[in-house]
């Protein structure tokens, strides 16, 4: 079933399902203490670990991963209005980082929402505010490396349709090595040099 999604999202697909294996796999090897009734029923199972996998926080610095009644109900926003932390008894603490108009509800970020691909595969939504998106050229890594690019630098504009200048010297450069034209080199160069004359 993997086949039927972008390169990108299966890949993100693949890992939960690999993921929910191992979580499985602790469960029956008695690392949890729960009833043999409880452990035998998937419903139960897999909504466990839906709701560990998506109403979690992370905390920082220790990277732990905590779950807190009705802050797991904040939702996701390009520009988040508040930050979860916890204080040394464990408590969670909800501050707002900026002025939060009254009737407007508390956002934090789940993940960059220029790459919505992970927000989709883990939350089952997308981003709609935010203003670009990355491109995901997955069969051009070598040539990415090539030209110094990362997957952050090649984007789409959401609003304007625009592509960006490093989208368009990627799939050039593919291109022009793919058929042995001596202009690839040029290009590598150019890019390398930064001269975008």
């Amino acid at each position: 079933c993997f086949s039927c999604l972008p390169p990108y999202v299966a890949y993100l697909a693949s890992m939960e399902r690999e993921n929910y294996a191992y979580f499985f796999q602790a469960l029956n090897g008695g690392n949890v203490p729960l009833r043999v009734e409880t452990i035998g029923n998937d419903d139960i199972i897999r909504w466990a670990y839906n709701v560990a996998l998506t109403r979690h926080q992370v905390v920082i610095p220790a990277v732990e991963k905590k779950m807190a009644p009705l802050a797991d109900m904040i939702n996701h926003g390009t520009y988040p209005n508040v930050d979860i932390t916890y204080d040394g008894e464990g408590n969670c603490v909800v501050t707002s980082i900026r002025d939060i108009p009254a009737d407007s509800q508390l956002t934090i970020s789940l993940g960059d929402a220029s790459n919505p691909s992970p927000l989709f595969a883990t939350y089952g939504f997308l981003d709609d505010d935010c203003p670009g998106v990355f491109c995901k050229a997955l069969d051009h890594q070598q040539e990415m490396q090539e030209l110094g690019y990362d997957f952050t630098e090649l984007l789409f504009g959401t609003e304007t349709g625009e592509i960006g200048s490093r989208v368009w010297n990627l799939f050039l450069y593919k291109l022009l090595k793919d058929n042995n034209d001596p202009n690839a080199q040029a290009l590598l160069t150019a890019v390398q040099n930064k001269d975008s004359a």
